[in-house]
């Protein structure tokens, strides 16, 4: 079984609130995926030291 990791996207930038680096090894945290929804988005980040993967949601302002 071979598995495949998602590629990190470059240039996204970075809400106030998302944070930056691994609340574990305090290493660089880079984005995944960046999930819309209505009222929050939802930033999935892997760290680059331990490889752990994090979840932040964002609110958006209602338009």
């Amino acid at each position: 079984m071979v598995f495949s990791i998602p590629q990190c996207e470059l240039n996204t930038p970075w809400p106030a609130q998302v944070k930056t680096s691994c609340p574990e090894c305090a290493a660089e945290l880079a984005v995944l995926r960046v999930i819309p929804g209505r009222a929050a988005e939802y930033w999935t980040m892997r760290c680059v030291g331990c490889g752990g993967i994090h979840l932040d949601v964002v609110d958006t302002p209602l338009t």
